[in-house]
Parts: C-alpha cells; sequence; structure tokens
C-alpha cells in the first residue's frame, strides 16, 4: 500500500479515471518471478488488518482514486469495511 500511496499523486491529474489496490505482502521474494511461483514464497503482514487498509484507502481516495479495492491477503473483512466507508 505504501508504493500505491506514492504513485498516485503522480498519476492524479493526466486524464484518466485512477484506481487503487495493495497487497497485504511485506515484500516480493526475488523468485517469485520464476514460472509456476506461488504465493507460498511470500510472507503476510502482520500490520495491514481491515482499519489499517481503510486508511490507506482514505488517502487514496483524497489522492483521487475513484476505484479502491485489494489484493492477495486483503481480503472480505478489509473490502467489507471499505464499502461501509467509502460507498459504493
Amino acid at each position: 500500500p505504501e508504493a500505491v500511496s506514492q504513485g498516485l499523486p503522480i498519476l492524479n491529474g493526466q486524464g484518466f479515471t485512477l484506481g487503487a489496490y495493495a497487497n497485504g505482502f511485506t515484500g516480493i521474494h526475488k523468485q517469485f518471478n520464476s514460472i509456476h511461483a506461488t504465493v507460498d514464497l511470500l510472507k503476510s503482514r502482520t500490520d495491514l488488518g481491515p482499519a489499517e487498509y481503510l486508511a490507506f484507502a482514505q488517502d487514496w481516495a483524497k489522492s483521487g482514486a475513484e476505484i479502491i479495492g485489494g489484493c492477495c491477503e486483503v481480503g472480505p473483512a478489509h473490502i467489507q469495511l471499505l464499502a461501509k466507508e467509502l460507498g459504493d
């Protein structure tokens, strides 16, 4: 989510709709780009619960994101809170 937060201000104002979503991993393992790699190579963050993810999402909305979601390790509870607090 930190990378998304850094990128949105750069993209905002370029004339297209912005979307934002992040995963809940600590980083990308160097072997993850190999054929047949799975998320088993990756380590989940322990500091990105639904409330923490919502805080990022609220900042993304302020930075111009109109479509907000989540990827791996961002689950139903995260998305439910986003829907409740951010609307559609």
